[in-house]
């Protein structure tokens, strides 16, 4: 990640565990901690609302809406401010569906990160979203997801759990 230390320049920075690296010359710790991240299961009419990712990483593949958590920032604000960014959507209220640890690949650099995801219904379809963001809005049945098509392994997993928690409600 560094070749050199941020504190004293020197090129004497080694690893120190698995999230840790530590310069041998001026004793400088940088901790690359676990990054949160905010998720939205967003539905309408029975339908789950699905992204085109516009960019990496994943650009092209299949997503639900989110982002990272800004400082100072709770995950409920954050989901309701990535929604609003990407979808032009404001959420009255959201609901703790759970978390996945995830990795995210971003110029050259890997992020371990915990997303949080959020269930919340919508009332109509999203009709102006961020281009630099969404290539396309996608409304699917839940059991007819492509997990294999999501850009995140995180994703995969919530949405598998959310698609069988409905189909176990649904028999009983």
């Amino acid at each position: 990640m560094f070749e050199f230390c941020p504190s004293c320049g020197k090129k004497d920075i080694v690893p120190a565990g698995p999230k840790e690296l530590y310069c041998n010359s001026c004793s400088f710790s940088y901790f690359h901690n676990v990054a949160a991240a905010v998720v939205a299961i967003l539905e309408l009419d029975g339908k789950v609302l699905l992204i085109r990712r516009a960019k990496d990483p994943g650009k092209g593949k299949l997503d639900l809406p989110g982002g990272f958590v800004d400082p100072k920032e709770n995950a409920e604000e954050a989901i309701k401010r990535e929604v609003r960014e990407e979808l032009n959507v404001d959420l009255e209220s959201v609901n703790y569906i759970g978390s996945s640890p995830n990795i995210y690949e971003y110029k050259g650099v890997t992020y371990q990160t915990c997303d949080v995801f959020f269930y919340a219904p919508i009332n109509a379809p999203p009709t102006d979203s961020d281009k630099r963001e969404v290539a396309e809005l996608l409304l699917m049945e839940p059991a007819e997801i492509p997990l294999d098509e999501l850009a995140f392994v995180s994703t995969r997993t919530v949405l598998s759990r959310f698609v069988a928690a409905r189909a176990d409600h649904r028999r009983q």
